[in-house]
């Protein structure tokens, strides 16, 4: 997917800063700051998160980011982006991966491991979820690996 110059140009000064992430749309420009959290988070079955957040505009508004979580067998540093990693919800493993999809598609960053691959398989999204929705350090590494 290529991403257009315009939407590369909102945030190459968001890694820089490390301040905010603006995302545009036809209808509002939503500032999602680093420190805030967000308001509340849902999981599928597949594997998938939403976490929605509130920004304010005129009015009250909310914005979602979405992603997906996988278990496999590769370790890595946690709350850290692994820009190598390939990965898919069908791996088998005790390692937490989550990347972000939408509004932008970041590299995988490592949340944690598991004692088993069943209860990664069935906390790994929900875990995802949680870190996007409360931790300023795991959103900030989702950002910074937007590509």
């Amino acid at each position: 997917m290529k991403i257009p110059i315009a939407i590369m140009a909102i945030f190459l000064p968001v890694v820089a800063n490390a301040v905010t992430m603006c995302v545009h749309s036809d209808s509002y420009v939503a500032t999602l700051l680093r420190s805030h959290d967000g308001v509340s988070d849902t999981v599928d079955g597949n594997g998938g998160w939403t976490v929605t957040f509130d920004y304010y505009t005129s009015s009250l508004n909310t914005m979602d980011v979405s992603g997906h979580a996988a278990c496999n067998e590769v370790s890595g540093t946690e709350n850290v982006a692994d820009g190598t990693l390939s990965t898919s919800t069908s791996d088998v493993g005790t390692n937490c991966w989550c990347a972000m999809s939408r509004p932008l598609v970041s590299d995988w960053v490592y949340s944690g491991a598991y004692s088993n691959d069943a209860t990664c398989a069935t906390s790994c999204a929900t875990a995802c979820a949680n870190k996007v929705k409360t931790s300023m350090v795991f959103r900030t590494a989702l950002y910074e690996s937007i590509w």
